[in-house]
Parts: structure tokens; sequence; C-alpha cells
């Protein structure tokens, strides 16, 4: 009886020993597979640094020499996460991917961010300061494109006055005219809400939430890879509970970055 349960248990043990290889041929296939369908690329310098993550500031673990290949993985802005023979995967900056070799020896055609790149963007963000009513201003904004020349726009602010600060978020459409120009001018229309928080310590006063209207207009200008420059002035409306509605100018520059 007992040899009849060792048997058992050296049976499934067996088993499983053969599902668990089984497994693993199949994941190396996969894995195999896989790094095929990766364009693969040689170093023709004399070395490309690896850097642990998409960006300049993070370190350099790895040097690919002259003559090694790389597997482009995949693109994330300007860098790509790549993997050589020995499965060390890391970052490269696109002009570094720029001078490998590809399969028939000759320069990869990858093109940098350029002002192509500004034209055709999906995505922007940034962020701009200014002056609102009398008051400094932040915003953080980011924008999709439908078209290029019409994209939607989402942004929040911070105001901060000597009698007041506030916050403030709106959603505008954006028109831009002439898309393929260095300097692009824009029309904005929108709304949002702007909440304001007195100052006042000798008085009891009250946060205000009012809803906003606005029209602008402003100026895009390209710099160079994925940079861009924003100029831009808006018109507010604020819809208060008053007879009168408030009106209120705002001017900011800013700095983008797009994708």
């Amino acid at each position: 009886m007992m040899r009849f349960r060792a048997l058992g248990i050296k049976s499934r043990s067996n088993n499983f020993v053969i599902a668990l290889a089984i497994a693993v041929l199949l994941a190396m296939q996969n894995h195999a597979r896989a790094d095929q369908e990766y364009p693969k690329v040689t170093v023709a310098e004399a070395y490309i640094d690896i850097r642990t993550q998409p960006g300049q500031g993070y370190p350099v673990f790895y040097v690919a020499e002259r003559g090694e290949s790389l597997l482009l993985i995949r693109k994330k802005t300007d860098w790509y996460k790549v993997r050589n023979e020995k499965n060390i995967e890391g970052w490269v900056f696109i002009d570094d991917i720029g001078l490998t070799l590809d399969s028939r020896g000759g320069l990869v055609n990858i093109q940098s961010p350029d002002k192509q790149s500004f034209i055709d963007r999906n995505w922007e963000t940034g962020f701009m300061v200014g002056d609102f009513g009398g008051s400094d201003v932040i915003t953080l904004y980011g924008g999709y494109h439908f078209t290029r020349n019409l994209s939607v726009e989402l942004a929040v602010s911070e105001y901060f006055g000597d009698y007041s600060d506030g916050r403030g978020a709106s959603v505008s459409i954006v028109h831009q005219t002439f898309p393929e120009w260095r300097v692009s001018p824009f029309f904005t229309i929108g709304g949002g809400f702007l909440e304001s928080n007195p100052k006042s310590s000798l008085v009891a006063t009250e946060d205000r939430q009012n809803n906003t209207a606005n029209v602008g207009a402003g100026l895009m200008i390209y710099l160079d890879r994925r940079f861009m420059l924003r100029l831009q002035y808006k018109n507010y409306i604020v819809l208060t509970n008053r007879d009168d509605d408030e009106e209120e100018d705002e001017w900011k520059i800013g700095l983008s970055v797009f994708y």
C-alpha cells in the first residue's frame, strides 16, 4: 500500500515537473517571438549611454559599446527603452538612437521632434504666470488637439492679491488660425468658476464662488524640440448675484511642452 502511495506521489511530482518545464519553454518561446517583433539596431559609435529612466537627470548604469545589438522596445517622448543580448534594459536618448545602424547597415531613420512635430501635436501641457485684475496668477493647463486648428483645454489657477486670494478652473475651446507658422496666433472662448477668499480680519467676510465666461487671444511660439512659448490675454466676465457683473483682464506668459 505504501509503495502504491509512493508511486502516486512520484507520478504527480513528475507531472508537475513536466508541466513546469512546458510552461518555461512556452515563456521562452513567447519571449523570443516578442524579441523578433522589436526593431534591432547596432551601436555604430564608440559607445552609447543607457540610463535607468527616461531623462538626462537619471544615472548611466550601462554603456553599450560599438557593435553591440539593441532591441527598441518602446518610445517615451524623446527616449527609447532598449534591451541588449544580455537582457539588460534601460533608456537611450533619441539622438543616440539616430546614430545606430539598422539591419541593412544604414543609419536608423529616427527624426527628433521638430517644427513639424509642433504642427502635428496631439497633446500639450504647460504653466503660465501673469496678472489677473491686479492679482498675481499661476496657471497649469493641459490641452488635446482634435485637429491642427482646434483643441480643448482644461486649466486650473491660483490667485494671490493684496486683499484676497483665490482659485479657479476653466474649460476652453482654442482655435489656432495658422498652425504651420512658427509664431502662431490663436483665439479662445470658454467658461469656468472663480472662488475668492478675502483676507479681511476686521469684518467677517464670506468666501465667494462665481461662474465665469471668457474670451481671449494669444501667440504660440515654437522654440525647439518639444518646447514652445505661450503669450495669452483673456477678458473674463464674472457672473455675480449682484445687478452688475464684474469684468477682469488677464495677461500671462508661460512655457509648454507638446507630444
